[in-house]
């Protein structure tokens, strides 16, 4: 009993991270706006990070700070749910996802990996049906 608390209280922080990492942006964030971007994690460019996720665990399951990682039903259904996001972009930057709500204006890049899981490693503001995916790669540094 007390490991699966563990469990469900560790995925709440982590939906709660992701969640408190966009939050600020998107309460000022406007479809068309500037352009604004940041890896999951503050120390850890983007390009970097895509390489050292494939062998972060899920984050129910980590035991230090990371990015969001989980089943790829589980990333898609909150960046959907929570975001208004959709998949814009499959093979991006590395390999990578571009997801992004032209109603809210954010987006996220995820990192697929192999074991059917994916991180989101890094989000912006500033989405715009009239960009590019370039743009937003270009502003993390891919």
């Amino acid at each position: 009993m007390n490991r699966i608390a563990n469990r469900i209280a560790r995925l709440g922080l982590a939906g709660s991270v992701a969640l408190l990492s966009v939050l600020p942006a998107a309460a000022t964030a406007s479809p068309g706006g500037p352009v604004e971007s940041w890896s999951a994690m503050a120390d850890i460019p983007a390009p970097d990070l895509r390489r050292l996720v494939e062998n972060m665990p899920v984050s129910a399951e980590a035991t230090q700070d990371q990015p969001y990682c989980a089943s790829d039903d589980e990333i898609a259904f909150t960046l959907r749910h929570d975001f208004a996001e959709e998949v814009i972009v499959t093979a991006g930057a590395a390999g990578t996802e571009l997801w992004a709500s032209d109603i809210l204006g954010t987006w996220s890049v995820v990192a697929p990996r192999a074991d059917d899981t994916s991180c989101i490693i890094a989000s912006g503001v500033g989405y715009s049906t009239d960009r590019e995916a370039e743009m937003y790669y270009s502003s993390l540094g891919f």
